[in-house]
């Protein structure tokens, strides 16, 4: 019987030739110290997907609010594409990587 609870290759972007694809979803934690020291009660705020796609050939990709092409991140809210980075080498063929932060309750400003 073949496993079927791991994937192998790229399914998270429609691209052909994608390297990787990379995210981390994260929040941030506001903890309230009781009067014993420890920590009595906390407040987790401000999620939060960071991620990059590293691939070659042609990219429509900018930096600004935008599609990172990136499937199964949170629905709604705004993507900033942080940076693009294109690279050569004498070794490889010709690539490109971005970075996003997605921002699930967040509204673009114009």
């Amino acid at each position: 019987m073949p496993a079927n609870d791991v994937k192998f290759g790229i399914s998270r972007h429609t691209g052909t030739l994608i390297d990787s694809v990379e995210t981390d979803d994260s929040v941030q934690v506001k903890e309230l110290p009781g009067s014993n020291g420890e920590i009595a009660r906390v407040k987790p705020y401000r999620k939060m997907t960071e991620g990059s796609v590293k691939g070659h050939g042609a990219l429509a990709v900018v930096p600004g609010v935008g599609d990172p092409g990136v499937s199964g991140l949170p629905s709604g809210g705004v993507t900033v594409i942080t940076n693009v980075k294109h690279s050569e080498n004498n070794e490889d063929f010709d690539g490109w990587e971005y970075s996003f932060k997605h921002y699930p309750t967040a509204e673009a400003v114009t």
